[in-house]
Parts: C-alpha cells; sequence; structure tokens
C-alpha cells in the first residue's frame, strides 16, 4: 500500500455501506471535529477502526448503536 493512500489524521475518506449508501469525511484530531462539515474525530469508532486501512478494505466497526461494516472507496 501507498504512504498516502494509508487512512491517518487528515485524510478524506469515501466509504460504502452493505447497503450501498456512501459517506465522505475528512478524519481530524478532536478539537477540529465538527460532523456537519464532513470532520470527524480521530476518536470516533469509525475513525479509529479505519486508521492504518487503505482502499479495498473491509472494516467492521463498533460503534454505540451497534456493529457496522464499511468499505473504503477512496483515500486523499
Amino acid at each position: 500500500m501507498l504512504p498516502n493512500t494509508v487512512i491517518r489524521i487528515g485524510s478524506r475518506i469515501r466509504v460504502r455501506d452493505p447497503d450501498g449508501s456512501e459517506d465522505e469525511f475528512t478524519i481530524v484530531p478532536l478539537e477540529e471535529s465538527d460532523i456537519s462539515s464532513g470532520r470527524i474525530s480521530d476518536t470516533s469508532p469509525l475513525a479509529a477502526a479505519l486508521i492504518g486501512h487503505g482502499v479495498g478494505d473491509r472494516v467492521r466497526v463498533r460503534a454505540p448503536g451497534g456493529h457496522r461494516s464499511v468499505t473504503i472507496l477512496a483515500v486523499s
């Protein structure tokens, strides 16, 4: 995996749920998070699970609402 395709703080990510819906967001430090602007905290369950993964990876996330599985479509 190329270094710029590995998810880290500052990465812009597009993911797809098994139902086909897609989300796009940027992982930022906690103090910069703003969900309405698509900026999620690196300490959130989703971001924490995605960090270190790359395009094509399927990641299972344990979230407050239960388990969620996403496929990483793009990282920039």
